[in-house]
């Protein structure tokens, strides 16, 4: 078995850098009104589909994540699973639901019509 050397060492302090990051309080709370309101798709036709959280890749190189406001709320369907889906065919994605920025400020216009109900309704403090 060969001996573990300093230089194994620096290599391993290298990569460290990339541990995750805890995400802050604001992002999951964001995500939760995302979850609320659902497929951002789907809720195009009229349905409510329980949504996973896609990251807007948008001049990002590999590996890294967009931040967590760059993010729309998408069933897995519309997600990664289905013909018209955003990351297997982008282009016809587009053509049926707008351009991911565009469903990110629907996405921030819903968060906000939802803030705007919790005060108004007082649903904040049940």
């Amino acid at each position: 078995m060969a001996e573990l050397t300093n230089i194994h060492f620096e290599i391993i302090d290298r990569n460290r850098h990339r541990r995750h990051e805890q995400m802050k309080k604001q992002d999951k709370e964001r995500f939760e009104k995302l979850k609320q309101i659902g497929c951002i798709a789907c809720s195009k036709n009229g349905l409510f589909s329980e949504p996973i959280i896609h990251h807007i890749r948008k001049h990002t190189g590999l590996g890294l994540r967009p931040p967590h406001d760059q993010t729309i709320p998408l069933c897995p369907q519309h997600h990664n699973m289905g013909n018209e889906s955003v990351h297997l065919n982008k282009k016809k994605f587009e053509e049926l639901f707008g351009s991911e920025l565009q469903l990110l400020d629907e996405a921030n216009e819903k968060i906000k019509q939802l803030e705007k109900d919790y005060i108004f309704y007082d649903k904040g403090n049940e």
